[in-house]
């Protein structure tokens, strides 16, 4: 779920179950921006239906009964019907992209569902991944060195994350795997796929550059900034890492080089999965830089200082200096993915080195 970050120069963003007008994408007038209800912090998710051949979901939302009554409405609206659904791609795998998927071929789409080749397995076999993934979150933060009190509400959250990733995704068929270069074609018009990982290892986006249309999913937003993925890769030591740390997807490295590669494309809208339509492409892909960069700013600022006085720190002991310390656990929680995020961040920059204590804590300081 995506931070929110309000701009007042995003988009209108549609209530939930309503049809976009077509007025702002003239140059695609098959491409209709469906809003559809989350009973998250952000009210609604943003999915596409390309009204052409064949007949496509770009993303669906979350899997619930206002969430699918919302989609009904919306294709009525257009004069179909979710059985009419030919072919879903999906910009990456997290529940509120694909979850209904496999609700749709229950209620007689004969779909074809298209994800990344790295997001597949998360949508192929989701309560697996999840199961694993929220298992070793607490051997991720006790490597950060989160006090006891932490790990055991992390411990203790577990169940009821599970649940509610349960009830709003499902598992279901992956008909294609995409990769870079690949052409998502219809009759009348073709995208391009980027890989752009970060958000999540397999996250894509979907870019026409005839009609200067970039569909960003999650990793450029409207009205808020992506969190990025990061969990481990392998249960053993990596042999080559001075640290012994298990090999791990590093989400902030990730986005932040993806998010530097979309500097300068001719692109003149932005079809983000939330905060309405984005028309000042350049400028809002500069801004999501320049949210992370000024926080590593900091974040360097302080290992610098500490360094100074001949300190090293864990990423929990950054998070304690840095934010305030009685905030809901998914709050703690985020703060402290975000700190790892930038560490491997400066580390890969050459401004961090790390080291295992013998109680198995990861310290940090500045070079």
């Amino acid at each position: 779920m995506p931070q929110v970050w309000t701009r007042s120069r995003a988009g209108t963003v549609p209530p939930p179950g309503r049809v976009l007008v077509r007025s702002p994408l003239s140059e695609r007038p098959q491409i209709h921006l469906l809003s559809l209800p989350l009973d998250w912090e952000l009210e609604s998710t943003q999915v596409y239906f390309v009204e052409d051949d064949p007949l496509t979901l770009i993303d669906t939302g979350v899997k619930s009964r206002a969430s699918l009554a919302a989609l009904e409405s919306a294709l009525d609206e257009l004069g179909y019907g979710v059985a009419d659904i030919e072919r879903v791609v999906l910009t990456h795998g997290h529940r509120d992209h694909f979850g209904l998927v496999e609700t749709l071929r229950e209620r007689g789409a004969r779909l074809e569902c298209w994800v990344h080749e790295a997001d597949a397995p998360m949508v192929e076999d989701f309560p697996a991944v999840v199961q694993s993934r929220l298992a070793d979150t607490f051997e991720l933060f006790r490597e950060a060195g989160a006090t006891e009190d932490v790990l055991e509400r992390i411990a203790d959250d577990r169940s009821h994350l599970l649940d509610q990733n349960l009830a709003e995704g499902q598992a279901t068929r992956v008909d294609r795997a995409l990769r870079e270069g690949d052409r998502v074609e219809w009759k009348d018009f073709a995208v391009r796929v980027l890989h752009s990982p970060g958000h999540t290892p397999g996250h894509l986006l979907l870019e026409d550059e005839r009609a200067g249309l970039l569909f960003t999913g999650d990793q450029v937003m409207g009205q808020g900034v992506p969190r990025a993925e990061t969990f481990y890769l392998g249960a053993l030591p990596d042999p080559s890492d001075p640290c012994r740390r298990r090999p791990r997807f590093k989400g902030l490295v990730e986005l932040r080089r993806s998010l530097r590669r979309l500097r300068g494309r001719s692109n003149r809208w932005l079809l983000p999965g939330f905060g309405g339509l984005v028309r000042r492409a350049e400028r809002t892909i500069r801004d999501t830089i320049l949210y992370y960069d000024v926080r590593l700013q900091r974040i360097e600022r302080s290992l610098r200082h500490l360094a100074a006085m001949n300190q090293e720190v864990t990423a929990f002991d950054l998070r304690t200096a840095l934010f305030p310390p009685d905030e809901p656990l998914e709050q703690i929680r985020s703060q402290i993915l975000l700190l790892i995020g930038a560490l491997d961040c400066l580390e890969e920059d050459g401004l961090v080195v790390s080291r295992r204590r013998g109680d198995g804590v990861l310290t940090h300081r500045h070079r």
